[in-house]
């Protein structure tokens, strides 16, 4: 055993010491002191050392930097100040995790509790369903009846080709196709037999047709009834096309004739009809020749000095007037006829007269 002096005196020694040749300052510790004094535990030694080192404040790494002891003496209080600030904060690390432990403890306990609750809502069910089987199992069982056949299903038939509307419409246009000839031979055949026995009802037309005839618009999938025969020939009186219908019964007609145009008139009685519209395009281009003979006169001077029959055969158009005339030629001028207005109502021609496209080169002025 070693004696607390002796210990405190080898820490003073060894706290005194100089630099080593590396720079480095001795530093006191439990196997320092040990080797100082050559003997001792180290447990006895640790044990005085502390005490030691609390009294003198020994801060190894201070006292290495070599620092002024006011210096030193800061830091270690600083030192000191931090290790407690470290402390406390752990405690109250500490104190906080406890606490969490003991509110998810408490949380755990309320969830269990809920569950535990569940488990004797669950047991009280199962209790009601034991019981609600019991029951039943003591109850006489109740009639089985067998389940009826499920109905087959309808077999889905094909429609008819012919009322498929595809075919219907290739079927009528086929049937349309093979009908023209066969209606060009009964008109020639029903028109044969009025030309010979006069007018007749349609039942005894009917009777009067070939039968190969008949045979022939079976085959074209358009019977030749009595019905059929008659729609045809009443479309054919109504247009007028070789038949007519008189108190029902049918004749053969000559096809109307064509009226006549009411806008074709004749300039004179030796004339051939002419329209309106000929008319005034000679009448203008005499009119040119005219201006073109004579040089420029007004409307007046013009109607005064136009050959005979011009003036009067207006009158079966529409009577002619300076001032009607005078519109025309405008009308002329600005189809970019050779034609001009000059001041005072004149007009002259300023060429010859083109040929029209619709007219002869005879008919041009």
């Amino acid at each position: 055993m070693v004696a607390r002096k002796d210990v405190w005196a080898a820490a003073d020694g060894i706290r005194a010491r100089a630099r080593d040749a590396d720079g480095a300052k001795p530093r006191v510790s439990v196997r320092t002191v040990r080797k100082a004094l050559g003997k001792g535990s180290f447990g006895d030694i640790a044990r005085e050392l502390a005490e030691w080192k609390a009294r003198v404040g020994y801060r190894p790494l201070i006292e290495q930097a070599e620092l002024p002891e006011a210096l030193q003496g800061q830091l270690a209080a600083f030192g000191t100040a931090l290790l407690e600030h470290v402390r406390v904060e752990q405690t109250r690390h500490r104190i906080a995790e406890a606490e969490g432990e003991a509110a998810r403890e408490a949380g755990q306990g309320e969830v269990l509790e809920e569950a535990l609750a569940q488990v004797d809502l669950l047991d009280a069910r199962v209790a009601m369903l034991e019981a609600e089987l019991a029951r039943l199992r003591a109850a006489p069982p109740a009639p089985v009846f067998p389940a009826p056949d499920p109905e087959p299903e309808p077999v889905k038939v094909p429609a008819p080709m012919h009322l498929n509307p595809v075919y219907g419409k290739v079927r009528d246009r086929h049937t349309a196709e093979a009908a023209d000839p066969v209606w060009a031979e009964v008109r020639v055949a029903v028109t044969r037999v009025l030309e010979q026995r006069g007018p007749m009802w349609v039942h005894a037309i009917h009777l009067s047709l070939p039968d190969r005839l008949k045979e022939r618009a079976e085959r074209a999938g358009l019977p030749l009834t009595p019905a059929w025969l008659r729609l045809h020939l009443i479309r054919l009186a109504d247009a007028g096309d070789g038949f007519a219908e008189v108190e029902g019964r049918f004749a053969v007609a000559p096809p109307v004739e064509a009226a006549p145009d009411p806008g074709r008139v004749a300039i004179g009685t030796d004339a051939p009809p002419l329209s309106a519209e000929w008319f005034w395009k000679l009448f203008v281009a005499e009119v040119h020749d005219l201006l073109l003979e004579r040089g420029p006169l007004t409307a007046e001077r013009i109607l005064e000095d136009l050959p005979d029959g011009w003036v009067a055969a207006t009158e079966r158009y529409k009577a002619i007037k300076p001032g009607r005339l005078r519109q025309k030629l405008r009308e002329r001028i600005r189809n970019k006829r050779p034609l001009q207005e000059l001041p005072g109502k004149v007009f002259a021609a300023t060429g010859r007269w083109p040929g029209s496209r619709k007219f002869g080169p005879d008919e041009a002025a």
